[in-house]
């Protein structure tokens, strides 16, 4: 869906805009996926690391083991990966190792957002488990809240266009994915353009997704 999240995707666009600014740096993205679309934002050479292999991936291994000597890059972008590792912990202490000294970590995971790619999506952190985590190797410069209390309709319905399908039998997953959109499609769009009123939530307590930048101490 070119719509999904697009409110919250224009936020994260201008996030990756002015931290991946330098055609000179070597970025490695951890957990590229088939379709990292914000690589169309970055400048500089982008190595994808995924555990899966696609036309994107130049790396493939675990994100738990990375096989990357100390001080090799000079930025780092995990986007809807962390969840999913072992330890995510070991994790970002190996990143601490990575990154050249004062190169940028940007961390973008969801928060208030249903399982989904079970039993490999293990978890969720608030801004305060982010911080505990980054703390030992990173200086935290932001964590930014993206949606709020008025997104949550948009997750619900978007959660019901992608799970549906999944939930189906196989020989009608097709057509439920047909009528999945059909059905919800409009009042996604909708739910999306209600959620502009975030703006009115202050409680930082309803987070779609969560945006942590932080420089290698």
């Amino acid at each position: 869906m070119k719509l999904e999240f697009f409110t919250i995707k224009s936020r994260i666009e201008k996030c990756v805009r002015d931290v991946f600014s330098d055609s000179n740096d070597k970025i490695l993205d951890i957990g590229s996926g088939k379709m990292p679309y914000y690589h169309g934002f970055m400048k500089g050479k982008i190595v994808s690391f995924d555990i899966k292999k696609s036309d994107k991936t130049h790396v493939i291994g675990d994100a738990d083991a990375l096989p990357f000597k100390q001080n090799s890059f000079d930025k780092i972008i995990m986007v809807n990966s962390l969840y999913y590792f072992k330890n995510p912990f070991k994790v970002i202490e190996r990143l601490g190792r990575i990154l050249k000294k004062n190169g940028k970590l940007v961390i973008i995971t969801p928060f208030l957002y249903p399982v989904h790619d079970a039993p490999t999506d293990k978890f969720r952190f608030t801004e305060y488990g982010l911080r505990t985590m980054l703390e030992g190797y990173f200086k935290v410069e932001k964590i930014e809240v993206l949606g709020g209390f008025f997104m949550l309709p948009a997750v619900i319905i978007h959660s019901l266009l992608k799970g549906l399908p999944l939930m189906a039998p196989k020989y009608l997953k097709s057509l439920t994915k047909i009528l999945a959109y059909f059905i919800f499609y409009a009042p996604y769009l909708l739910a999306q353009l209600i959620s502009v009123l975030n703006a009115l939530d202050k409680s930082k307590r309803w987070a779609t997704y969560y945006i942590a930048v932080a420089a290698r101490k």
